[in-house]
């Protein structure tokens, strides 16, 4: 609708001023503005403004040179407060105030989309395009502030659509320039998830323009944090999904284009845990298994490895996506066994109950899911997963634990991971390994000195009674004429020496960790329990040496209660022990040849 005619306003544009040089525009400032023009610009009192401008002798240099404490010249007060009018004559008298800077590096044209001012804005715009003649309209809408963004990308920022609409209908070439954070208005308007505001750029694309850039150069909408990707990597990172329907249905190759990381923006999105983008990018999918990234991880691996577990869920529940639920990457592994190696009980429990998972399955290191959670509580951190691409890192509650950050919290969720593997059948793994792994991340250091202190007690006790038995030896008032007797305390000498031997050794490596010299103190006390265990069974077996010599001498019916006793205690012993003695032999005798 044409604006109705202000005879007051066509008086003062038929005013003549001094008509500035060129070199005016650049001018630097040298004074104040004075209180009475800032207050007339702002109020849009036009009358009052440009009568005392007519009045002053030097009226260039009040408006090239007078300005606020920030540095905003007239133009620059009218056009953030709305003032049209002023804005108006401003302009027709005074272009070259068009592109003068505040201190910030700020135009007009940038306070006014800021402050999202449509209707100067749009007078600015008409009126560079009518009465400017010596400034394009394109160089305008591109100038960069101090922090380089353009006035599209201060439009976009403070959410002013409008604005943003009218600029980029102007130059669509100005949605793809980067300020300072490397961020594009376009990228700004993914970013900010504002349906209507990145619907307003798209519209504005010619047909296929969108897509072009996408296999062309990304890199003009995107910044470098997002690490090779596109739009619909963004879209799909922030769980935009008003952004990921429309960018997948005007550029479908979006859909298929990796970022830097390997990552599809369907990963991604299982990444973040966006359910909804995830259903929406699955549509556009023949077939689940196309969707691999470069680690040939589909996105039950990737949900599965980022704690995500509605994401899980969500697939296990599809079953069209069963394929994927024993898949292997590239390094052998499963969901369930990315689920193990970083900590997701949750997820794990999810997969364990589902009949459909495979528990067995070993990856490249030979490892089963439980093998993984064995490794885990031996200490032996995994590689922490790469980011999404969008991120330094992925934002995620079990971040700690693929990190390597071993705490109570995360012993508890890899106990818990145990127990659902153990309850599974999936016991091959668990073998008494693990009763010594376990001090490693739950003792604090005084339940560590504790521990050492109780066993260096138990190893010189057990040297104390060895030493003793050899100096008295049990038994000595026995008849030692007989072969019998004298191979039964052979026995007991060659045991009761080993029991002393056994013990000595573990009182050194206690010695050693309680004197700071031990370089891994949970290796060491394994060592020395293994030590001491030995060091009583010898003792036990002595014993039952020098019992049997000892009852040589007394009735029948005694003896054989006596010995079926000892044999009875003997044999109980060995059968709760046996695969402790046998699968730690080797860590021990390493130790000592």
């Amino acid at each position: 609708m044409p604006r109705p005619v202000n005879e007051e306003l066509e008086r003062w544009k038929a005013v003549k001023f001094p008509d500035p040089i060129a070199e005016y525009g650049f001018s630097e400032p040298n004074k104040i503005l004075q209180r009475e023009f800032y207050t007339y610009a702002k109020e849009d009192n036009f009358n009052a403004l440009f009568h005392l401008l007519s009045n002053e002798l030097e009226v260039l240099s009040i408006i090239f040179k007078h300005v606020a404490a920030s540095g905003n010249s007239l133009l620059h007060v009218a056009a953030s407060h709305g003032s049209e009018d002023v804005t108006h004559l401003l302009c027709h008298h005074f272009p070259l105030l068009i592109t003068r800077e505040n201190f910030l590096g700020d135009n007009a044209l940038h306070l006014a989309a800021r402050a999202g001012r449509f209707d100067k804005i749009q007078n600015l715009v008409e009126h560079v395009k009518i009465h400017h003649r010596t400034l394009e309209l394109a160089s305008l809408l591109r100038m960069k502030n101090n922090k380089g963004n353009t006035p599209l990308h201060d439009a976009v920022i403070k959410g002013c659509r409008e604005v943003a609409r009218f600029l980029v209908n102007e130059d669509l070439e100005v949605s793809y320039l980067k300020n300072k954070e490397d961020k594009s208005p376009l990228y700004l308007a993914v970013e900010s998830c504002d349906g209507e505001m990145f619907a307003s750029f798209i519209e504005a694309m010619p047909e296929g323009n969108l897509e072009k850039l996408a296999v062309g150069k990304p890199d003009t909408m995107l910044s470098e944090d997002i690490k090779g990707g596109n739009l619909l990597h963004l879209a799909a990172s922030m769980g935009f999904l008003f952004g990921a329907r429309l960018l997948v249905s005007r550029c479908p190759v979006a859909a298929s284009q990796r970022n830097d990381e390997g990552n599809l923006p369907i990963h991604v999105a299982c990444q973040k845990g966006h359910l909804e983008v995830v259903r929406e990018l699955l549509i556009f999918w023949l077939d689940p298994m196309d969707f691999l990234n470069e680690k040939g991880q589909n996105i039950l691996h990737v949900a599965a490895g980022s704690g995500q577990m509605k994401i899980v869920d969500e697939i296990l529940r599809n079953q069209d996506l069963e394929a994927l639920i024993n898949e292997k990457d590239c390094d052998g592994n499963t969901p369930l066994h990315l689920a193990a190696m970083y900590c997701c009980s949750e997820i794990v429990q999810a997969l364990v109950s589902d009949m459909r998972v495979d528990k067995m399955i070993v990856n490249n290191e030979k490892l089963k899911p439980s093998g993984v959670v064995a490794k885990l509580l031996r200490g032996r951190r995994f590689e922490a997963p790469k980011s999404d691409g969008m991120n330094k890192r992925i934002d995620t509650k079990h971040e700690d634990a693929a990190r390597g950050v071993w705490n109570k919290s995360h012993e508890a969720e890899v106990r818990k991971m145990r127990k659902v593997l153990v309850e599974a059948d999936d016991k091959t793994e668990f073998d008494i390994n693990l009763i010594f792994d376990s001090p490693r991340t739950t003792l604090t250091t005084e339940e560590l000195n504790r521990g050492v202190g109780n066993l260096l007690v138990v190893a010189v006790l057990v040297v104390g009674v060895t030493f003793a038995g050899a100096i008295t030896v049990p038994g000595s008032g026995s008849d030692l004429s007989s072969d019998w007797s004298k191979t039964l305390m052979r026995a007991y000498i060659f045991l009761d020496m080993l029991a002393m031997n056994w013990s000595l050794i573990a009182a050194i490596i206690l010695c050693q960790i309680s004197l700071g010299r031990a370089s891994d103190v949970t290796s060491s006390m394994k060592k020395a329990t293994l030590c001491n265990f030995y060091s009583l069974h010898c003792m036990g077996l002595a014993f039952t040496f020098i019992l049997a010599m000892t009852l040589q001498e007394h009735d029948g019916f005694f003896m054989v209660i006596i010995t079926f006793h000892q044999v009875f205690f003997v044999l109980t012993q060995y059968v709760m022990s046996f695969r402790l003695i046998f699968s730690n032999a080797k860590s021990v005798f390493c130790l000592l040849f």
